[in-house]
């Protein structure tokens, strides 16, 4: 049986029925995802919400804002394709370089990278849109000077 992100946050105690059925309600109005549309309720932080969908992906997770990022890594991958594809590599190890991405779902450019990086594989853990977006900024803006 494959669980929905709503029913394992439940299972977890994180959010109760009222909760979930509240957003469901709104999502069929506002077409948003479930998780999107509890975060922003306030009924679960972005970060505890990443860590289940992670979890439900069979994913490591990281938290961008309190993790080391290797610069070798971030020079290795151009600002362009880390904010067209909302990716940000973060470490390499073993010739594999280590992105964090947003949306387990979303197609990458896997093999792309793997050959900008001149590295023998990529793999990818889950992180927030917002920390992605804030390493994005924060990290390249130093590579680049801006």
């Amino acid at each position: 049986m494959i669980w929905r992100i709503g029913e394992i946050l439940i299972q977890k105690k994180l959010i109760n029925w009222q909760e979930l059925e509240q957003c469901l309600l709104e999502q069929s109005a506002t077409k948003d995802f479930v998780g999107q549309i509890l975060i922003r309720k306030g009924y679960i932080t972005s970060s505890l919400f990443y860590r289940v969908l992670a979890e439900q992906f069979d994913m490591d997770y990281v938290d961008l804002g309190h993790t080391r990022v290797n610069p070798k890594a971030v020079a290795v991958l151009p600002r362009s394709i880390a904010e067209k594809f909302q990716v940000m590599p973060f470490e390499i190890l073993d010739d594999c370089l280590v992105v964090a991405i947003a949306d387990p779902m979303k197609i990458w450019p896997e093999e792309e990278v793997i050959q900008m990086a001149s590295l023998k594989a990529a793999r990818k853990v889950l992180s927030s849109p917002g920390e992605i977006e804030r390493a994005i900024r924060e990290y390249y803006a130093v590579e680049t000077g801006v």
